[in-house]
């Protein structure tokens, strides 16, 4: 669906490569399958420099009607008085990761409607104090794009935007969430027990996935789940 003038416009977090981790100048970074999966939703998208202060991002945000927070490297959970990393890790640089939470805290504080992918649902679970496991045992069986299944609460708002009990996804990732907290509501498993999914049932639309759907966009799950997401920044816009 191509956007108009009348689109709701999505903020998206982005990536900061930088020293040591990443040589050469630094740079941000985002890949072009989230904002081909809003445009094909409907929406247009705001790219947030993943160093933007605290005054910036919420300028910015005044002028979204909602938040995707994208995938990423790994927390640092010590800036969160946490452990200290596994050497499987690759962290975040400090600032993108303050700049992802006061994103999520901004957005909802404003009840913006927040769809959080892979490091988007781990930001939206930590922000809410859920444990958290720095690198699966299983995780040979989530990285790389490998493919698994994910089963639904049918209960949960995931559910009634697949339309499904259950979906094949695809996953880039070593670390998740070890539960919920702070209202959090589980939504999604894996066959080996990994969380997959969480939701906040009493917001307007707040949901992480911890797989990617956008890097299969084209199946009825995630077109459902985009069309939800931008639905709701929709209605968020037509409130206004």
């Amino acid at each position: 669906m191509p956007t108009t003038s009348a689109a709701p416009v999505i903020a998206l977090s982005v990536e900061l490569l930088d020293a040591p981790a990443y040589p050469g100048r630094r740079r941000y970074q985002l890949f072009s399958d989230y904002v081909g999966a809003l445009r094909a939703a409907g929406a247009a998208a705001l790219l947030i420099p993943a160093d933007a202060t605290a005054e910036e991002t919420a300028l910015l945000l005044q002028r979204c009607d909602g938040l995707l927070l994208t995938g990423g490297d790994d927390p640092d959970l010590r800036l969160l008085g946490g452990p200290p990393p596994p050497p499987e890790c690759l962290l975040l640089p400090p600032v993108q990761q303050a700049t992802n939470l006061t994103l999520l805290g901004q957005a909802l504080r404003a009840d913006l409607p927040v769809l959080g992918v892979c490091l988007g649902m781990q930001m939206l679970g930590l922000a809410h104090g859920s444990p958290y496991v720095q690198h699966l045992p299983t995780a040979a069986a989530h990285g790389g794009g490998a493919r698994h299944r994910v089963r639904l609460d049918p209960a949960s708002r995931l559910a009634a935007l697949t339309g499904a009990a259950e979906v094949e996804v695809a996953s880039f990732h070593h670390q998740a969430l070890g539960g919920v907290a702070g209202g959090l509501r589980a939504s999604g498993w894996a066959d080996d027990g990994v969380l997959e999914a969480v939701e906040l049932p009493e917001r307007r639309f707040a949901l992480g996935v911890q797989w990617h759907p956008e890097r299969v966009a084209d199946t009825p799950a995630s077109r459902g789940l985009f069309a939800g997401f931008v639905g709701a920044a929709r209605d968020y816009r037509g409130g206004r």
